[in-house]
């Protein structure tokens, strides 16, 4: 279920402990032009913002599960919110982040190009981890220590490179921040069971949303953007995904 509604009026409307997982990318606070990242006054304005949606999420996420915060060091402000918004949170421990990188768009040539962005990751008490989900090829495909050939794959680390397929009839051209579906799939593949409840209050594009149901999840969220959330309802209708496959 979208709803074109605000974050927090949302997530107000959720019971305590009744999400899974929460996967959101807010806006960055001054690193997009557009107007909805460019709404507070101040750094401080938009910290206290933060610190209101985030305690709704910590709230609705049930124990031992995970909440995952996209964004980007490119100023102080995401860190800012990591220290003093989201480890001021006592149920709350911070686990490996991870880096998402990828090699395609515009660079500087006077630089070296900044292709990356950071995802807190943040648990409520012990966190599920459905490794065998997520297995990679290894590099090295026997055991050093034994010879025998290894039966199955190996844990990626927290640095993951993947392009945003800008070819691909899922990449999505129309909002500046979308994230690669491959990236949140492994994501919601660790970090959740088949038919548990994600929760994205900044669902944008539809992302989170797509990648639910590829990996057979519910997707619960909202956005306030109401171009953003009508192109995402056009978005799901058009990979055929009907409203019904993704209400929680």
């Amino acid at each position: 279920m979208i709803e074109n509604k605000d974050c927090i009026e949302f997530l107000r409307g959720l019971d305590s402990n009744s999400v899974d997982m929460v996967l959101v990318d807010p806006p960055y606070y001054k690193i997009v032009q557009d107007k909805w990242d460019n709404q507070w006054q101040s750094e401080k304005e938009y910290l206290d913002w933060c610190r209101e949606w985030s305690s709704e999420c910590v709230r609705v996420l049930r124990q031992n599960r995970m909440m995952v915060v996209w964004g980007t060091l490119k100023t102080d402000t995401f860190l800012r919110y990591k220290l003093d918004v989201l480890n001021f949170f006592s149920d709350m421990q911070s686990q490996n982040e991870i880096i998402w990188s990828y090699n395609w768009g515009g660079r500087s040539k006077k630089n070296f190009a900044r292709k990356h962005e950071y995802a807190w990751c943040y648990s409520k008490g012990e966190f599920l981890f459905n490794a065998d989900n997520i297995l990679v090829e290894r590099k090295v495909k026997k055991n050093l220590r034994t010879g025998m050939d290894y039966e199955k794959g190996t844990i990626p680390t927290c640095v993951w490179e993947k392009n945003n397929h800008t070819t691909s009839k899922e990449f999505c051209g129309w909002h500046p921040t979308t994230k690669n579906l491959d990236v949140l799939d492994r994501m919601i593949l660790a970090y959740t069971n088949e038919k548990d409840v994600v929760l994205d209050v900044f669902s944008g594009s539809g992302s989170t949303a797509i990648s639910c149901i590829r990996t057979n999840r519910n997707f619960l969220g909202c956005e306030i953007d109401k171009n953003y959330y009508e192109k995402s309802l056009q978005r799901l209708s058009s990979l055929h995904i009907g409203n019904d496959r993704y209400t929680g």
